[in-house]
């Protein structure tokens, strides 16, 4: 008896760290010898804008970030959409828009795998002849695929009535690079206190 509670003893934290390490293990061994298929940002517009532009880098790595720049002509925008609007038939809509659209609009930036400084919805910071800025510092979370998406409040008068309509402008699709470095500064100290705690159980166990 006394021979199998000792082997249980060995096995146990083996067992605990087989557990904790092996699929991390796995998953970089995996994607060291397969690749990862990177590519640049693409910017997927929704909205018929004549003159817009996005500005962001051309690689983005996890936990640095990075400043994203809108610019457009809010003037040309809300007419271009109200325009479109009176012509569609009846019944059939461009994300739910209605009335007439009028230049005054809010931007916002939102996205499930990071951190935005300034999130929801930002009046413009600067405005002349129509052309509107809006800036974001982002911070990507999650590795990988990831999508943002670039949203518009709009006001819109129908039938003299105000109201307040929120569109999707563009879709963001980009690749996050690793930052391993990064990675275990912030979560590594705990893998170090699994394996302290395995050990601490292993020791007590022998002894008992």
């Amino acid at each position: 008896m006394r021979k199998f509670a000792i082997s249980f003893n060995m096995l146990l934290p083996a067992i605990l760290a087989a557990l904790l390490f092996i699929p991390y293990i796995l998953n970089f061994l995996a994607h060291a010898m397969v690749g990862e298929k990177q590519f640049p940002p693409i910017i997927m517009m929704k909205l018929p804008v004549e003159s817009t532009a996005v500005a962001l880098p051309a690689e983005v790595v996890q936990f640095t970030p990075f400043d994203i720049t809108l610019q457009l002509d809010s003037d040309a925008l809300a007419k271009r959409i109200t325009d479109i609007v009176a012509k569609s038939p009846h019944g059939v809509a461009m994300q739910g828009i209605s009335g007439k659209v009028l230049s005054s609009m809010q931007a916002e930036i939102v996205g499930n795998g990071f951190h935005i400084d300034n999130p929801g919805p930002q009046v413009q910071l600067f405005s002349a002849r129509g052309k509107t800025l809006w800036s974001w510092k982002i911070t990507p979370l999650s590795p990988n695929r990831q999508a943002l998406t670039l949203r518009l409040h709009l006001k819109a008068i129908d039938s003299r009535q105000e109201s307040q309509q929120i569109v999707d402008l563009a879709e963001i699709q980009t690749f996050v690079q690793k930052n391993p470095t990064e990675w275990m500064k912030r979560y590594g100290i705990w893998f170090i206190a699994a394996g302290l705690l395995a050990i601490g159980i292993w020791r007590r166990m022998r002894r008992s």
